[in-house]
């Protein structure tokens, strides 16, 4: 059936690696995570095995939470400090100017994407086109920023700690706030502390997880329920087959069906997410 594993992915390499990592160490074929981590990047990455990687759309939707740390006086075409320096200088703005200008980033905002980003257009990924010297238009995209406090700041560096939702890209934050501050911001380290309800605090270093597993320790392998907060249904045996079967029943003939998702049960053994449609029957519209 698969199941979920919280890795702490390392910086410097990309998260399709880490996924590659902990595929062979089970010996599965499928394997996905839920939300990319530029290779700069560390920290938490939520990895799905077997026919839990259907549940990858599900736990998208999830906010998030990083450590940041800006720099000042640093222009970078992909906006953070692996990409190619564009502009050097500007002045370094005082801690009291950045505590003052981070409360207008928070909330409900549009904000443009980078073009060194996992967005596609016309199939290509944008960061593709960018090494390629090639540059689009990007239509801004509205996302929420719901906590952004600076914890530290010192040698022209702030830290940051930001509560966002998804598609929110750090590296244009950083960028924006720079840029709101009359001077340059780049981003130079970002570490994902929290996604889809869990926390850096329960992930494993992905060379721990790696050993573990290879040696046949799958204590850090989840079940697919813990991946999604969904109340729980066993609809009586003869519905449950017709539910496992594809079929839709009507909610008049299901006692106690649940109006939202649920995980959807068979004596104990997990079928997958059920849902009341529209024409008012339920059906299980993810099977596992």
């Amino acid at each position: 059936m698969g199941g979920l594993i919280l890795i702490d992915k390392p910086a410097g390499i990309t998260s399709f690696v880490a996924v590659a990592v902990v595929r062979r160490a089970l010996g599965v074929k499928h394997c996905g995570h839920t939300g990319t981590l530029d290779p700069m990047a560390e920290g938490l990455l939520p990895i799905l095995t077997g026919k839990a990687t259907k549940l990858s759309a599900y736990m998208l939707e999830g906010d998030k939470s990083y450590t940041a740390v800006l720099r000042f006086g640093v222009h970078t075409d992909s906006y953070d400090t692996t990409g190619k320096v564009l502009s050097v200088g500007g002045r370094i703005p005082t801690e009291q100017e950045i505590r003052d200008i981070l409360p207008r980033f928070v909330g409900r905002q549009l904000q443009t994407p980078p073009m060194f980003s996992a967005l596609k257009r016309d199939g290509v990924a944008l960061y593709k086109l960018a090494r390629e010297g090639k540059s689009v238009e990007l239509a801004p995209r509205e996302i929420e920023i719901y906590r952004l406090e600076m914890t530290d700041f010192s040698d022209g560096e702030a830290t940051l700690e930001i509560d966002c939702s998804k598609g929110t890209y750090i590296r244009s934050l950083c960028k924006d706030i720079g840029e709101a501050l009359g001077t340059y911001g780049c981003m130079a380290s970002l570490r994902r502390t929290a996604t889809c309800g869990f926390s850096i605090g329960d992930a494993l270093p992905l060379e721990t997880a790696e050993t573990q597993l290879k040696a046949g320790d799958f204590s850090a392998l989840m079940p697919p329920e813990k991946a999604l907060p969904l109340e729980s249904y066993a609809p009586p045996a003869f519905f449950a087959r017709l539910l496992r079967n594809g079929c839709a029943v009507h909610v008049k003939k299901l006692k106690g069906c649940p109006e939202t998702e649920s995980w959807v049960y068979d004596e104990g053994s997990l079928l997958g997410i059920g849902k009341t449609l529209q024409d008012g029957t339920f059906k299980i519209i993810t099977h596992l």
